[in-house]
């Protein structure tokens, strides 16, 4: 296929070649090196890629589709008169892919109207049917809705963290706290702390926004009265704290330390007792109650398990830093070494 024949054909058919040729493995070093051209070459080439390759992991094994099967049979057939290269059956397969249907009937799924719950302590998986993953941790309500342009998830309580399927045409969108995080295809992690918002983002790019003020209170007042809605652009390795509508802060971040939990952990760097142990407490029904401000205040390191929060106030204790008594209660308290 020469240069200019190539152009003729649509973006999504450019993509769809691209992909299947490299499911096929027929890319030579060469033929990468135009592959990467091609994609940098334009922002739609991109997005049309991201699609094409979101629909191809939500597909599962294409090749065991019948109507695939069909088309690849017709274009090796076609090769076979024509004398065409596997190259050439690439494209006309692509082609014919995108013509048929075959790539919207089977592209990433919209979300339905669903709902998932964890306890206290516990964490879950799930997979979304747009193929995107969604982890929630400890005390968390996540909700899906299904909608037409959006993915549409609601995060109503707790903490979860989104690594999002590429769909270009169907923006993944998640409300939580009066605010929306929305992205193409990324990864990111999002926690509710009463009406506090944190977002921390770990790859790609995100958009929060602010609620709008709702249009019937909007001619209450003059269009200069009516602020705008807050939008906050984040790039990778960064943190948005939102405490409300006008106070949002936006800081570098330790990723790896924000989204420990994910691997079972809490990685601890210079944090005051007491916000480490209102974390620790999280996780567990069994609560620590510190006895002092004075302990409350003062500064640990550490790498701390989930949960366990004998085992905690154990190490605290090992470490010198306080002495462990239970009480009849269940709780631990924790005093100061003397």
């Amino acid at each position: 296929m020469t240069h200019s024949a190539f152009h003729r054909v649509t973006v999504r058919q450019q993509a769809m070649n691209w992909r299947v040729r490299h499911d096929a493995h027929d890319l030579s070093g060469a033929d990468r090196e135009a592959f990467e051209a091609w994609l940098s070459a334009a922002p739609e080439h991109q997005d049309a890629y991201a699609g094409v390759d979101a629909f191809w992991a939500a597909a599962g094994n294409i090749g065991e589709h019948p109507r695939y099967a069909q088309i690849l049979g017709r274009a090796e057939a076609r090769a076979g008169r024509r004398g065409l290269t596997r190259r050439a059956i690439a494209a006309s397969l692509a082609a014919a892919v995108v013509g048929l249907g075959l790539y919207s009937g089977m592209g990433p799924r919209p979300l339905a109207d669903q709902s998932f719950r964890t306890a206290i302590g516990q964490q879950a998986s799930i997979t979304l049917p747009d193929g995107s993953h969604v982890t929630l941790n400890t005390d968390t309500v996540v909700r899906t809705r299904a909608d037409g342009e959006r993915r549409l998830v609601y995060l109503d309580k707790g903490q979860a963290f989104f690594k999002v399927a590429k769909d270009a045409r169907h923006p993944f969108v998640v409300s939580a706290a009066g605010r929306t995080v929305t992205a193409l295809g990324t990864a990111f992690d999002v926690r509710i702390d009463g009406g506090e918002l944190k977002v921390v983002l770990v790859e790609g790019k995100v958009r929060v926004q602010a609620a709008s003020p709702p249009r019937s209170l909007q001619h209450l007042g003059t269009a200069a009265d009516v602020q705008p809605s807050r939008v906050t652009e984040m790039s990778p390795g960064s943190q948005l704290v939102a405490t409300s509508d006008t106070e949002w802060r936006l800081t570098p971040t330790n990723v790896s330390q924000q989204t420990s939990w994910l691997t079972g952990q809490l990685l601890i760097d210079d944090q005051p007792l007491g916000e480490v142990v209102e974390e620790v407490n999280r996780y567990s029904t069994r609560k620590i109650v510190i006895a002092d401000a004075a302990l409350s205040r003062r500064r640990v390191s550490g790498n701390f398990a989930p949960g366990d929060v004998h085992g905690f106030a154990m190490i605290l204790q090992a470490a010198n830093v306080a002495t462990l008594k239970e009480q009849p209660n269940g709780e631990i308290l924790i005093v100061a070494e003397k």
